[in-house]
């Protein structure tokens, strides 16, 4: 019993530390610190390409949104308010920018066919 209050404790205290670091990155971001916004970039940039990829279907494409998408969110970092977590906030951004990218690719193509109708 003793054991399990110790390794609950110790999940707690690890929580509110990651907790504590991830809004220290956050607030360093606000101040435009590049080294925060590296660290940021390094704890979430590989579920943002594979949320990007899921969407669009092009690592290519994928990986210019991820990035787009931080610098998006490294610009407007003084509009996340912390209601949500960071990566969800993030999260989303990366999903918008996905399916606008979608829905322009999709677009060209249909005019393209839509050309090609035309002069056939």
């Amino acid at each position: 019993m003793i054991v399990k209050l110790y390794i609950m404790t110790t999940i707690i205290a690890n929580r509110e530390a990651s907790k504590n670091i991830h809004q220290i990155l956050i607030e360093d971001c606000k101040r435009m610190d590049q080294k925060a916004q590296f660290q940021i970039y390094k704890l979430y940039h590989k579920a943002m390409y594979n949320t990007s990829l899921g969407i669009v279907n092009d690592p290519m494409e994928a990986e210019d949104i991820m990035q787009e998408s931080f610098l998006v969110a490294f610009e407007q970092i003084d509009t996340y308010s912390g209601n949500v977590t960071f990566s969800a906030w993030l999260k989303s951004i990366v999903q918008n920018r996905s399916i606008e990218s979608r829905s322009k690719n999709r677009n060209m193509i249909l005019e393209s066919i839509g050309a090609s109708c035309e002069t056939a």
